[in-house]
């Protein structure tokens, strides 16, 4: 019965999951993740706006702050960039546009990194930002 139990649960976890969230759900997500990755790397408020900016960290703890939220947003994984992970994030927006354009950085890009986690954040950003450059992508509004 217990087996039953954890099955449908991860059922309805899985159903919820593949549903997009409202701006409002995701807010609140982010903003409690990042307030979790602030107090773990020791990063300021300075190294956070940078990165809610995308732009690249300037310093230590901000690459550690960013790998971080990469890594519990499943985008990063082994300090490499996930497509299956950035398709995930780009899929709570419930823009295929979005899905497609993180797909396609995604792919440029999953091959960069698998260094030390905060390194790997620096080397997978620019290849983002080149990736988007390359593609006719804005980061901060045609991703996820």
């Amino acid at each position: 019965m217990t087996l039953l139990f954890k099955i449908v649960f991860l059922a309805g976890v899985l159903v919820v999951a593949s549903k997009p969230f409202t701006e409002e759900e995701r807010l609140a997500m982010f903003t409690e993740l990042i307030g979790n990755c602030k107090a773990k790397e020791g990063a300021s408020d300075n190294d956070v706006q940078e990165a809610i900016e995308h732009k690249p960290p300037t310093t230590q703890q901000g690459r550690c702050f960013n790998a971080c939220m990469m890594e519990n947003l499943g985008i990063m994984v082994n300090s490499k960039l996930s497509v299956e992970g950035s398709i995930k994030i780009a899929e709570m927006t419930g823009d295929a546009t979005k899905v497609k354009n993180s797909e396609a950085v995604s792919l440029e890009c999953q091959s960069v990194g698998g260094g030390d986690r905060c390194d790997s954040v620096a080397e997978i950003m620019q290849c983002v930002e080149q990736a988007c450059a390359k593609l006719g992508i804005d980061p901060a509004k045609d991703l996820h």
